[in-house]
């Protein structure tokens, strides 16, 4: 049996199996809508389809199944990351409409070959970008209809490998615009543009490509925009950056590019790599999405997990494996610094304030910790086995024993004053936001297994330990009772990545 300390509650999971990369992040007929990729019999199968959970409120959420499956033959081997475009007005009750952009992924596509036949970078893979649309109450659940292919590989440039992947769908100056991630022919990593009128959305023209001045990993992945206080970001997640000392600690590393005052993503060609800012420090972080709610806040989602092959995920015995990133809040800060913070719902989750002198104990394993004020030096520790530390100049996290890391190492950036701290525990998952959100670690711990979280802090600071409502135990619990039934063939092939 799996420690029942590792349990997540107010973190999105999969309710079984594998999660990965959130998909289609919205706000739609007074619905959050988080899609995510779901392989719902992993390890047998490595193949792709769009999980989803719904929330009035981003605090209670309803597992609504797997909506986006495998069922056309450009996606018959996954379907891959995409985002979400609300058209207004659009529906039959004159109501909105949503459409969903995604890539569908197909391995060895000729016939008479061996997947063994081919590198999948070069030859040997389908990228196909498609889309289809819902409308309706998606507190009802979601049924998309008829899929439709909207580009192919031979659309695509033809400096293009395989690895074009990932729509993320906007609009601005009455237009329609994708950004597409990619990978040269000379095994570089690059967007590409694409623009439709804004009442259509379904044929596209290459605008152009935006690239690096020189190489920065060998693929971008999942390509955003962001869009603040007059200024506009790039985000990708770039594949294969070298390891630095103080950055970069994964290969698979997400950050943005702040553009200079004046300019557009829409208005981009190259870029300086050298401007590279990575959203999270962590370990268990990777393709993360926005999207911009009703309430015009710009809300950040990540994937806590990464492919990165130098730890592993979580230890044996779990049935479901990785999870979200809490929802959010990204401003502006007047400098150009991009801040998360977590959006201000989850304090509705609080419990009654323990004053963190020394330590305390907190009922149950969930907590929302907060230091305030801090001066000089510390560390805070749970349970005498993780520790967030800042010392010597440095701040960053610490395994105290060997199995709550699960094969993560230690990790610290450099950090010249810290101001304040706040630590979100949720079981296995845990999140810290230094300095209003500038610094941001998303990492896994396996800590001991115990009814009561042990929190201890040496840090001069005001500090305070809420305990968090649990609000998901009930829905994992009537989801891993609604296991999917596999439908489509070729269901028993080990799909590369």
């Amino acid at each position: 049996m799996p420690n029942q300390s590792w349990e997540l509650g107010y973190h999105l999971r999969s309710p079984h199996n594998w999660l990965n990369d959130p998909n289609g992040l919205c706000q739609y007929r007074g619905q959050y809508l988080f899609f995510y990729q779901y392989d719902y019999d992993w390890p047998t199968v490595d193949q792709k389809a769009w999980g989803l959970f719904t929330s009035p409120d981003l605090l209670h959420w309803t597992y609504q199944g797997v909506p986006l499956e495998p069922s056309v033959p450009e996606d018959r081997h996954g379907v891959f990351s995409g985002s979400a475009y609300v058209e207004r007005g659009c529906a039959a009750d004159g109501g909105d409409r949503l459409r969903v952009y995604y890539t569908g992924n197909v391995v060895d596509p000729v016939v008479g070959h061996s997947p063994k036949d081919f590198d999948y970078v070069y030859a040997g893979r389908e990228q196909n970008t498609l889309t289809c649309t819902f409308e309706g109450d998606p507190a009802q659940g979601v049924t998309f209809g008829p899929r439709k292919v909207l580009m192919r590989n031979a659309d695509y440039p033809e400096d293009m490998t395989c690895h074009v992947r990932d729509p993320k769908v906007w609009a601005q100056d009455g237009k329609r615009w994708m950004l597409l991630g990619g990978r040269h022919t000379d095994t570089r990593g690059t967007c590409l543009l694409y623009e439709s009128d804004l009442d259509d959305g379904i044929s596209w023209t290459l605008s152009h490509t935006i690239d690096s001045e020189y190489p920065f990993g060998f693929v971008w992945e999942c390509p955003n925009i962001v869009r603040l206080d007059g200024r506009e970001y790039l985000a990708i997640s770039p594949q294969g950056l070298p390891r630095l000392q103080d950055r970069w600690f994964n290969r698979w590393t997400p950050g943005y590019f702040e553009l200079p005052e004046g300019q557009r993503v829409l208005d981009t060609e190259v870029i300086d790599e050298r401007t590279f800012v990575q959203w999270d420090y962590g370990h268990d972080f990777y393709a993360p999405q926005t999207f911009v709610d009703d309430a015009g806040r710009t809300i950040l989602v990540g994937w806590m997990g990464t492919f990165d092959d130098h730890y592993t995920s979580v230890p044996d015995g779990l049935d479901w494996w990785h999870c979200m990133t809490v929802p959010r809040v990204v401003t502006r800060r007047s400098d150009g610094r991009l801040l998360q913070n977590p959006v201000g719902e989850l304090e509705a989750l609080r419990g009654k304030a323990h004053v963190l002198q020394g330590a305390v104990t907190v009922e149950g394993r969930l907590a929302d910790i907060m230091l305030t004020d801090v001066q000089g030096e510390g560390a805070l520790t749970l349970d005498g086995s993780f520790e967030v530390f800042f010392e010597r100049g440095r701040l960053g996290i610490r395994y105290l024993d060997e199995t709550s890391a699960a094969g993560r190492k230690d990790r610290s950036i450099p950090l010249d004053t810290l101001s304040d701290l706040r630590i979100l525990v949720d079981g296995s998952a845990i999140e810290i936001f230094a300095n209003n959100g500038a610094e941001v670690f998303a990492s896994r711990w396996f800590g001991p297994e115990k009814d009561d979280l042990a929190v201890s802090s040496t840090f001069a600071a005001h500090g305070v330990a809420y305990p968090m409502e649990n609000t998901m135990a009930q829905m994992y619990e009537q989801a891993a009772s609604q296991a999917p039934v596999l439908t489509m063939p070729g269901w028993n092939q080990t799909i590369p990545h």
